[in-house]
């Protein structure tokens, strides 16, 4: 009888169910690691929560990648929904106009273009196997309109997540030939926990941009019209 705790094999660097079948993907996790502690290092409510949920993606995925169970790869999901949810309703926060049914409206655009992209991927995916699952599609199509809404209102802000929304497909295109690329280079998920860590830092640092931010003593990237407004709070 199928349980939670049955083994999964979907990627090409498994071959059997040890803890550690899979190391590079496993440890390529690092990226939301520390992606999550630039984004805390800005200090601010919302920083820290975009960081905490960024790392628990690390470890949701770690878990996924080691323990290789229905349980953990719920987690591993769970963790990225977390992220999506928190980010739609938090993005609002960067337009020129916004209220608690605006942020709401924003979760649900979120939804609506998960659901429809996998309505439209559902009848192809036979034909079209390495198309992506519906939420990440989805999670991209919301992405570009978030930008698209914020470039009127915060050029600074729509910067990184144009990056961002640049980014994305690459790391989803590295997703989803794993497997198609096994033989040749020994898989590339590895290449998507890059990415898409470099994602997440994109869109987090997009979402708390209201001018210059120094992040660190390393990085700073200059407001366009006044170099004393902070970090969104």
């Amino acid at each position: 009888m199928s349980t939670w705790f049955n083994s999964v094999d979907i990627y090409c660097e498994r071959l059997d169910a040890s803890f550690w079948a899979e190391p590079i993907n496993a440890f390529t996790n690092l990226s939301f690691i520390v992606a999550g502690l630039f984004i805390w290092r800005l200090r601010t409510p919302r920083s820290n929560l975009m960081a905490i949920l960024m790392i628990l993606i690390g470890l949701g995925s770690f878990s996924f990648h080691t323990f290789a169970n229905r349980l953990t790869g719920l987690f591993d999901v769970l963790a990225i929904a977390l992220y999506l949810v928190a980010f739609a309703f938090l993005i609002p926060k960067q337009w020129s106009k916004t209220s608690i049914l605006i942020q709401l409206g924003s979760v649900i655009l979120l939804i609506v273009s998960i659901v429809l992209a996998q309505l439209l991927i559902s009848p192809l995916k036979t034909a079209l196997p390495w198309l992506p699952p519906g939420m990440y599609l989805g999670a991209w199509l919301a992405l570009l309109g978030y930008a698209l809404i914020t470039q009127s209102s915060n050029t600074l802000a729509a910067r990184f997540l144009w990056l961002a929304v640049i980014v994305f497909p690459f790391s989803l295109l590295s997703r989803q030939l794993d497997m198609p690329l096994c033989d040749l280079i020994g898989g590339s998920h590895w290449l998507w926990h890059l990415l898409n860590g470099l994602t997440l830092f994109l869109s987090s640092y997009g979402l708390l941009q209201n001018g210059a931010i120094n992040l660190g003593n390393s990085i700073t990237w200059p407001a366009q019209h006044d170099s004393n407004v902070r970090p969104t709070p």
